[in-house]
């Protein structure tokens, strides 16, 4: 994920690949939703692609989610900063 999807590096100026415009990389498993969370998963990606609620079945595609190991957040020179998960899913935001 970037900042680069949003106006804050074009507003600033920052080139998409610069560390100055934010990348966050999430890196872990992808697994299948089980039962009791596929209705949060098809309510969660409906609301932001609605077209996708009538994509073929045939095509077998399922919901899925990611079990993330490792995160790097790059947003200066002179490489990533390490996240662990548990600081990621703690933060609290003022």
């Amino acid at each position: 994920m970037s900042l680069a999807q949003t106006v804050f590096c074009r507003k600033n100026g920052f080139d998409p690949q610069s560390p100055l415009c934010v990348h966050i990389i999430l890196a872990g498993t992808v697994t299948k939703v089980n039962e009791t969370e596929v209705d949060f998963a098809k309510n969660s990606l409906f609301i932001r692609h609605p077209e996708m609620k009538t994509w073929p079945s045939s095509h077998n595609w399922f919901f899925a989610k990611l079990n993330i190991t490792n995160i790097w957040v790059l947003d200066y020179f002179g490489g990533p900063k390490i996240v662990t998960p548990e600081e990621y899913f703690n933060v609290t935001f003022q």
